[in-house]
């Protein structure tokens, strides 16, 4: 699993400008790895009713912890905020396609139509695979720290332990808030407080297998006891899960 605490390293605004044109395959679900330009993109029946297409995506959403995007049309589509509903976010669905790498929570026979759009949408992430590298998902950071918290959260158990964290019963893991510091988070050098979560906090799921998408949470922070510091998980480990 590929770990990092940097800021993200995506393109500039102005790259936004350069972005391929939107995927036409319609109707098909489009999955927001973070806050990347990457989109996993998932190709559903063009005959099921509305009502079931919607079905599918919030089931989707909400089995991946992934905001997910029914798109229906240039203008036309439903979106499903499930892992950061109080961020801005760009709807736009056509960014750098990634075709289907997390598995469908329903599966369905594979039509004519189906394996037509499927096979555009090869072609489109081929011909646009965009450029540069992400080393984040651009939900990394937490909020300023006050006066009251770094005071509280400072000191440790002598162990090396921040304050702030306490061992879950449940899966014995760390998990509480933490005083980020050094660059931790986001590269921004001042105090800032993030929340660690624990194994049981894992809420990433796989559609096909049930499994978790990774190790640890998406888009989150853990603590590595072995190291003594915390690591953040970018959305992106999810695109490297495959079922057993």
């Amino acid at each position: 699993m590929r770990r990092t605490i940097s800021r993200v390293g995506a393109r500039p605004d102005s790259a936004q400008a350069a972005l391929p044109p939107v995927f036409d395959g319609y109707p098909y679900l489009a999955t927001w790895i973070g806050r990347t330009l990457l989109r996993n993109i998932a190709i559903v029946p063009a005959d099921w009713p509305p009502d079931r297409l919607l079905n599918l995506t919030i089931r989707q959403a909400v089995t991946n912890g992934l905001d997910t995007r029914l798109c229906l049309g240039p203008d036309k589509g439903v979106y499903i905020a499930a892992q950061a509903p109080n961020k801005q976010i760009n709807l736009v669905p056509g960014s750098i396609a990634v075709v289907e790498r997390l598995v469908l929570v329903e599966q369905f026979p594979d039509s004519p139509d189906i394996v037509a759009r499927r096979d555009s949408l090869r072609r489109y992430a081929a011909a646009n695979p965009g450029s540069g590298y992400i080393v984040g998902d651009g939900l990394e950071g937490g909020r300023p720290a006050t006066d009251a918290e770094i005071g509280r959260l400072s000191p440790t158990d002598g162990l090396g332990v921040p304050a702030g964290l306490s061992r879950c019963s449940e899966c014995h893991c760390l998990h509480g808030d933490y005083l980020a510091r050094q660059g931790q988070g986001n590269g921004d050098m001042a105090l800032g407080l993030i929340r660690v979560h624990c194994r049981c906090e894992n809420h990433n799921r796989c559609a096909g297998c049930g499994e978790t998408l990774a190790d640890h949470r998406l888009s989150a922070y853990f603590w590595d006891e072995a190291q003594g510091k915390v690591w953040y998980v970018a959305a992106y480990c999810a695109l490297s899960h495959r079922c057993r």
